[in-house]
């Protein structure tokens, strides 16, 4: 069988992580390209394999079956209809494209242009697959099982954190909220707070309107119409990849991390559990590898697409709430941001 071939475009940075997933994906790296294009070839020379100058010509002509944007830098930020057009000419010719950071990066803006229509359509995640989601990781397939038979959930306590070399703040923010979406639905209000790196005495820088090269921690408190909360925290700053989670209900408590979960009853009797065989595919980088190697093989199981448009909006009023220091509503940036 053809050894699936890609093109890798990417902060140098996190040029070599990546390299290294998708060598262990068994995908073979032909070229590589830069959002900063004086680091070209300086990135295409440390990975071993030819530069990339112009990420829209290689979407829309390079002999490629695959484009992994590792840092999309510019690229998709905002609903740019010549972005789109690059991304369609892509999928009309096969070529699947992954991205680690979420098209587009920015609520802002969409009304009005080609991206609020796809949208609409809810067709965006067939021109670019967001890699890796974390609903798909295995550990929370075996929870889905499980949930079917466990009440409604009340509240949750939900961790992730890894190192920004796969998948900035921005797009932790993005994927988790995709998750907290599936496990208990759409926030009414959502109460967050952002702190850089480089914040220090005096000085504390706050987040745009963009997901983009965002990086530090965020913690949200989400409150639901119905009366059910949840607590997040979110990190792209540590060395370790982990996600964690509490969930609670009135048949329990589960407890979840890499290494699998355990239900335990009201009354601290177990109910259910489960070991992971390989932790390493609930990290970041067994995740993405995974993932990629799926995408290329098109042998994906059928699972439940993200609603970028609700998602989205969920991002935007989580970043609005970081500079307002106010609860803010989703549904709310979702009416403003789909308005034509």
């Amino acid at each position: 069988m053809t050894q699936p071939r890609c093109v890798l475009w990417t902060n140098p940075d996190q040029a070599s992580s990546l390299a290294g997933v998708l060598g262990g994906a068994g995908i073979e790296l032909i070229g590589a390209g830069c959002p900063d294009s004086a680091r070209t070839g300086q990135v295409a020379t440390e990975i071993g394999c030819d530069p990339v100058d112009d990420l829209r010509q290689a979407l829309t002509t390079l002999d490629t079956d695959m484009i992994l944007l590792g840092g999309a830098g510019a690229f998709g930020e905002e609903p740019n209809d010549a972005d789109l057009d690059a991304l369609r000419a892509a999928h009309a010719r096969n070529v699947c494209v992954a991205t680690l950071d979420p098209i587009p990066a920015t609520a802002s803006g969409i009304a009005g242009t080609n991206f609020a229509e796809v949208l609409h359509q809810g067709v965006l995640g067939s021109f670019a697959s967001f890699v890796p989601l974390i609903r798909y990781r295995p550990i929370v397939a075996e929870l889905t099982s499980v949930l079917e038979t466990y009440a409604p959930v009340r509240s949750a306590m939900l961790r992730f954190t890894g190192p920004s070399d796969l998948g900035s703040l921005g797009a932790r923010l993005f994927n988790m909220l995709d998750l907290t979406r599936w496990l208990i639905g759409v926030p009414s209000v959502i109460e967050a707070a952002y702190v850089s790196p480089r914040a220090g005495r005096g000085m504390h820088p706050l987040p745009g309107e963009t997901l983009r090269n965002l990086h530090g921690e965020i913690t949200m408190n989400l409150r639901f119409s119905d009366g059910r909360c949840a607590s997040v925290y979110l990190s792209d700053q540590f060395h370790m990849s982990e996600v964690e989670m509490t969930l609670a209900s009135a048949e329990g408590h589960i407890s979840l991390d890499q290494h699998g979960f355990r239900w335990l009853n009201p009354t601290g009797n177990q109910v259910d559990s489960h070991e992971s065989p390989n932790a390493e595919l609930n990290t970041d980088a067994g995740a993405l590898e995974s993932g990629l190697a799926e995408l290329c093989a098109g042998v994906a199981p059928s699972r439940p697409p993200i609603d970028y448009s609700s998602v989205l909006s969920m991002t935007h009023a989580a970043l609005l709430s970081t500079r307002t220091g106010q609860g803010e509503s989703p549904h709310d940036v979702e009416q403003l941001m789909l308005s034509m």
